[in-house]
């Protein structure tokens, strides 16, 4: 019977812990590996002979969605994360997972899925999928709009999510460590790139569209 080397790649320890615990519960998959962010992952995928990468999505210095495209050309990757619209589940499967796995995922679903990933199985839940396609769905201003939001940079993307959650610049640059200026000057590029007049008819975009 194979064992595989699976590494967990996610900042919460007490989250990794319970995931390796759960895994550990199958044969096949004794070997865990853990790390809490990708500069670790990548030291520990340079050491070990690592089968399948367990990512999180929302990481310290470099996101699970903007290492993906480097990491899967390599290794077989599966998203495991709290977030599950379907901005980030296409933008994932888009950028080489093998598939999408909620956090709240039972133990049994989780084996399931890691060992379907295993065998080179696109893993995405029914509930997943379904949203996923009725993304693909979408009216064509609202496809524009989304198309446009995905090619923000990741710091541009940040200072949206705030402004989705009404946060005025002081308030954006307090939450990002940035100043005020800086703050209303990415909400002003920010303007410009997603073509919107102003920032309530962009809060109000967001919404509709359920962006985040």
């Amino acid at each position: 019977m194979n064992q595989y080397q699976i590494a967990i790649c996610d900042d919460h320890p007490v989250f990794r812990a319970g995931i390796a615990g759960i895994l550990k519960k199958n044969d096949q998959l004794a070997e865990i590996h853990e790390s809490a962010d990708v500069a670790e992952l990548e030291l520990l995928l340079d050491r070990e002979t690592i089968d399948l990468v367990l990512l999180d999505v929302e990481l310290p210095n470099e996101t699970g969605l903007e290492a993906l495209p480097r990491l899967a050309p390599h290794h077989p990757v599966l998203i495991l994360s709290a977030f599950d619209d379907a901005r980030r589940i296409k933008q994932a499967m888009e950028s080489g997972a093998m598939g999408y796995v909620r956090k709240d995922a039972s133990p049994d679903e989780l084996i399931k899925a890691v060992l379907d990933a295993l065998s080179g199985q696109t893993v995405l839940d029914p509930s997943l999928a379904i949203r996923l396609a009725q993304s693909l769905r979408r009216e064509p201003d609202e496809m524009e709009f989304v198309k446009r939001v995905s090619g923000l940079s990741a710091r541009h993307q940040e200072v949206l999510a705030l402004v989705g959650e009404g946060e005025s610049n002081k308030g954006i640059g307090k939450a990002l460590n940035i100043s005020e200026g800086t703050a209303k000057n990415h909400v002003v590029r920010i303007l410009q790139l997603l073509n919107m007049p102003d920032r309530t008819k962009l809060a109000l975009a967001l919404f509709k569209y359920n962006v985040f």
